[in-house]
């Protein structure tokens, strides 16, 4: 009884602790920092990156301007100002966009407001700086968090009920801005817009840190987007809150008058801290926590509460779990205006001013104005750069402090020239504060980076993969241009770097960026010859590939060896351990040591012996492949020439290793035992024309058909001498060097004598396609008996039918990889494809006399440029420091509004780029057409060609009537806004499901010829 009864009490015990350890994990959960993995900004006075924005902030950039009066967009000389003379922080350009990068028409772009623009963009250089991939991205649950509240744009399309389109909508109310950035990257998080007015960005920050924590999401993007495009919500604001009549903000300022508007965009990536730590991931910074709360009911919606910040900035500090002390800076709301300013201060004063470390108080709006949705992202990436340089800029305006204002006794102090932070031991805090005008505070708590010695290092050379010799650079984008100027910032930035900084640019570039399908790839000894290539770099635009790429593995035979073509291998792990798996095969089974022959130099080398040379061979073949498949680059199929059928069998699965070195070992004893003394010549004639200058009875025969016009005579050397003589009167004949006659009739009398000693071997069924060189076609398990690996031995290779019956199969191989020391087939691989009616890429594997790096590495571009995936982390190790890369360049041209609307200047293209928005006028469409079915269809027609010529922003003269419509790659919403403006001009109503079912198998004029049958089913 006491037994059980004290086993009852363990149980309930061990329950009771497990319990606890539950509750503690979440309640940890609850209160976990949340890491910033990256940022990016688009500021005032043309600032696109952080190194701008931070040199903005230090150098005390005045950033605003006069205001603009027109609605047009257009930035920069000849745009109007305000008539009211009214200031502003302007971006540089907000009617400027890359469209074809996110794959949006035209159509659509010209609709979309702004902000949702620099969301897209910004976001997508965030990313670039947390250095994660799309993959990634997607692989996890990420969540996306936008601040926004103007709506100049959408305001300017409903004005005239007649510009209102399809694409108004979704191109202008907030929740698109976040949800398009969801669907254009394809995240399958949270995705929200957040609109608390002037705190709505910092607001949007809260949410995501408490989705992270709440397990929502595993990362997310959080942002905030403001932009000023009609001078009506200028006057709109003006009547709420107080503008500054002299245009600056002069935030705790004696002479602080209001606010200066301004535009900006300002994203962060975050993910949990334990999620960075796993992936690797060095943050710039730790959000430790964050508190909301609302001013309640005060004098007045827009009047701020000191009680209710006070109380604010203290919740902050409890969910950071945090002492008011540990904080050295303080980015304020500030807004310049008399009653704002003091209030805040002495919220901050109540909560911050005690201690002994000086704690600066800086306000961005002194630079640039206030941003009102992005106003509080703003002031976070400020933060984190603060604490990343260590120093507080200056406040700028600020000559006498507001009176109101008392700093006496406190640690804090409002710079007036750039502040070292305190020093301290250990990370630093800084705090963020922004206000929403409507009385919606958030408080947030940073954390800066804790520093690390490779933080002061450059870079660690040995660290990574490029000490072996070259360095490889991948650079991709969506277009041609984009590439080449990307290119161009490489080529920049590598002329600055030295040999170990270099290294960390090629490692980051290849495993912390997402690789697009326009491609280069550059391979360098040295960070300046790097440089000049990616200065000098071509950019050819390639035709779409295929979804994923295919590869067929073509293994050669012997004749490719060279004196030490092992060494370069054993210094890549993954190949040397299948090296080191066949040397223990090959000691059993030949009784010498395949790394002593792999590695001896010229001088001690037995290559010339067919029986090394061909187990060399085989071994290095194996290890290649090993290399490859750890690159990503894995076979599709495989062809084998001669002895090379023997691997290519054992990479399909249908031969284990042991089984393929037994095959190989007997064969190159018999071999060298029975074939030496003869002699081969290749004769550039096809295999009957050579056939018909043959003698029976010479015992010359044809070794092998490697192409249309490649054949291989073999057989005694005498006689070979007699043909290739005759042939060379009409054509040119090559003397292998070989004393050898491989696949001929010396050969014969060892055939039945290997086919029995290989009778116990079994193939498996293979994994991949085979296509043999003994038949000319694809083989199956039951088909590689002793017999076959005897003729594979004596008879003809057919190479050629082999390459043309896999090639003709399999339609998706769009590469061809010769796996061998040194490339001997790649002449005759073009020549098969081309007759066959192929174009693959052909790629080699190492070269005889240069290294791996200089070989292996430059093959590995030409695959990666031809859109194969490769699995970077095992070509390169991740950069052992944060490695800032340059931004991706954007192809941009102007959208806008077209000029019908609310008086909008016509969209027309910048950089150079050509109108093509003027196509042919719209068909007549009126009632009566339907009286003449080939006319209305043919005007139907040339109407559905117009809209998408329209849509798509090209010529007409390119829109075939009969080419599918998915072809043209519309959206449905296209094809929505095709159906209103049918319906507007002929009355003639299409069920839109019609429209969408034609929209994915039809053409033009099935579309029209479906609106002809809707129009007479019309009652």
């Amino acid at each position: 009884m006491t037994t059980t009864t004290s086993g009852a009490h363990r149980e309930i015990l061990q329950q009771s602790l497990q319990e606890i350890r539950r509750l503690r994990a979440q309640l940890a959960a609850h209160s976990a920092p949340a890491a910033v993995l990256g940022a990016a900004v688009r500021m005032p006075s043309g600032i696109e990156d952080l190194r701008g924005y931070w040199s903005a902030l230090r150098d005390g950039v005045d950033a605003v301007t006069e205001l603009l009066g027109g609605t047009d967009g257009r930035r920069g000389p000849g745009a109007g100002v305000d008539p009211n003379g009214r200031y502003g922080g302007l971006l540089s350009t907000v009617d400027s966009f890359d469209a074809e990068f996110f794959g949006i028409s035209p159509a659509e772009a010209e609709r979309m407001d702004p902000q949702q623009r620099l969301v897209l963009e910004v976001a997508w250089e965030a990313i670039e700086d947390a250095g994660l991939t799309l993959d990634t991205l997607r692989t996890a649950t990420t969540g996306v968090f936008i601040g926004v509240y103007g709506s100049d744009y959408l305001m300017m399309q409903v004005a005239d009920s007649s510009g209102v389109n399809a694409y108004t909508a979704p191109g202008g109310v907030h929740s698109i801005v976040a949800n398009r950035l969801s669907y254009v990257l394809d995240l399958s998080g949270p995705s929200m817009a957040v609109d608390t007015a002037c705190s709505s960005s910092l607001m949007a920050l809260h949410l995501a840190v408490r989705a992270l924590r709440d397990g929502d999401c595993d990362i997310a993007l959080v942002g905030g987007v403001n932009t000023i495009l009609s001078p009506v919500s200028t006057t709109v604001t003006e009547k709420v809150l107080p503008l500054a009549p002299r245009g600056r903000c002069r935030a705790f300022d004696a002479s602080a008058e209001g606010i200066v508007r301004a535009e900006g965009c300002g994203m962060v990536v975050l993910t949990r801290e334990s999620f960075a730590a796993a992936g690797a991931q060095r943050p710039r910074a730790v959000i430790r926590g964050t508190a909301v709360n609302h001013d309640g009911r005060t004098n007045g919606l827009t009047a701020p509460s000191p009680r209710a910040q006070t109380d604010l900035l203290r919740r902050a500090l409890r969910d950071a779990n945090a002492e008011p002390d540990d904080v050295v800076y303080i980015e304020s709301h500030g807004t310049g205006t008399p009653l704002g300013d003091p209030i805040e201060f002495d919220a901050i004063r109540t909560v911050y001013g005690a201690g002994s470390d000086p704690c600066p108080v800086g306000a961005v709006k002194t630079n640039f104005g206030h941003q009102e949705a992005a106003a509080g992202i703003a002031g976070l990436i400020k933060a984190i750069l603060v604490l990343e340089h260590d120093e507080a800029p200056a406040n700028l305006h600020l000559e006498r402090v507001n009176p109101e204002i008392d700093l006496t006794g406190t640690r804090l102090l409002l710079p007036q020239a750039p502040t070292p932070l305190a020093d301290r031991v250990g990370p630093k805090l800084a705090a963020v504060s922004s206000f929403g005008f409507g009385g919606a505070n958030v408080h947030t708590i940073l954390e800066s980076r804790p520093r690390t010695p490779a933080d002061t290092e450059t870079g660690n050379p040995s660290s990574a993969r490029g000490d072996r010799g070259t360095l490889i650079l991948p650079i991709s984008a969506r277009s041609a241009p984009a590439a080449k100027a990307l290119a161009t910032r490489y080529a920049e930035k590598l002329a600055e770097a030295d040999v170990a900084t270099a290294v960390e640019i090629c490692a980051a570039a290849a495993t912390r960026r997402s690789h697009l399908p326009v491609r280069l790839c550059l391979t360098g000894a040295t960070a300046e010859e790097l440089a000049q290539r990616a200065g000098s770099a071509t950019v050819i635009s390639r035709p779409k590939a295929s979804p994923r790429q295919r590869t067929l593995f073509v293994f050669s035979g012997q004749g490719s060896q060279w004196a030490e073509m092992g060494r370069a291998l054993y210094a890549e792990p993954v190949a040397a351990a299948e090296l080191d798996a066949c040397e223990v095969v090959v000691a059993e089974r030949a009784g010498w040591s395949l790394r002593a022959e792999l590695l001896a130099d010229p001088a001690d080398s037995r290559l010339e012996r067919t029986d090394i040379a061909q187990i060399c061979i085989a071994a290095v073949e194996f290890a290649l492949t090993a290399l490859w498949r750890s690159w990503g680059v894995a076979p599709a199929a495989v062809v084998g020439h001669s002895m090379g059928e023997v691997v290519a069998a054992a990479v399909a699965g249908m031969l284990t290793r042991e089984q393929a070195f037994d095959i190989l070992v007997r064969r190159a004893v018999l071999t060298e035992k029975y074939a030496r003394g003869g002699a081969m010549c290749a004769v550039a004639l096809p295999a009957d024309d050579v056939a018909a200058l043959l003698d029976p009875d010479s015992g010359v025969g044809i070794a092998a058909v490697n192409g249309p016009r490649s054949t291989v005579i073999t057989g005694p050397a005498a006689a070979v001498d007699t043909v290739a003589a005759t042939a060379s009167a009409r054509a040119e004949v090559r003397r292998l060097p070989v004393d050898y006659a491989f696949h001929s009739t010396l050969l014969a009398p060892c055939a039945e004598e290997f086919a029995d000693q290989l009778a116990a071997i079994t193939a498996s069924t293979p994994t991949i396609p085979v296509y043999s060189t003994v038949t000319g076609q694809r083989v199956s398990a039951d088909q590689l008996s002793g017999q076959h690996w005897a003729r594979n031995l004596v008879d003809t290779v057919l190479f050629a039918p082999a390459v043309t019956a896999a090639l003709r199969a399999d339609s998706t191989l769009t590469t061809v990889l010769e796996v061998g020391p040194h490339p001997v087939l790649i002449r005759d691989l073009a020549a098969v494809a081309a007759a066959a009616g192929r174009s693959p890429a052909l790629v080699a594997s190492l070269r005889r006399g240069r290294s791996a790096a200089d070989s292996l590495h430059r093959s590995l571009a030409d695959l990666y440029v031809d859109g194969h995936d490769i699995t970077w982390n095992a070509v390169l190790d991740p950069p052992g420091v944060r490695v800032e890369l340059p931004h991706y360049s954007w192809v941009r041209r102007r959208y806008w509004l077209p000029e019908h609307i609310g008086k909008i200047a016509h969209t027309h293209p910048v950089d150079g780029a050509t109108d093509v928005r003027e196509s042919s006028a719209p068909a007549p469409l009126g009632r009566d057409a339907h009286a003449d079915r080939p006319a209305q269809l043919q005007a139907l027609t040339e109407f559905v060609r117009e809209r998408i010529a329209r849509a798509l922003q090209r010529p007409i003269t390119e829109i075939d009537g009969s080419t599918p419509i998915r072809e043209f790659g519309l959206e449905s919403l296209v094809v929505v806004e095709m159906k209103n403006e049918l319906e507007a001009e002929s009355g003639i109503l299409v069920p839109l499901h019609k429209l969408l079912e034609v929209l994915d198998r039809g053409s033009a004029r099935d579309l029209a010829a479906v609106i002809i049958g809707a129009d007479t089913e019309r009652p």
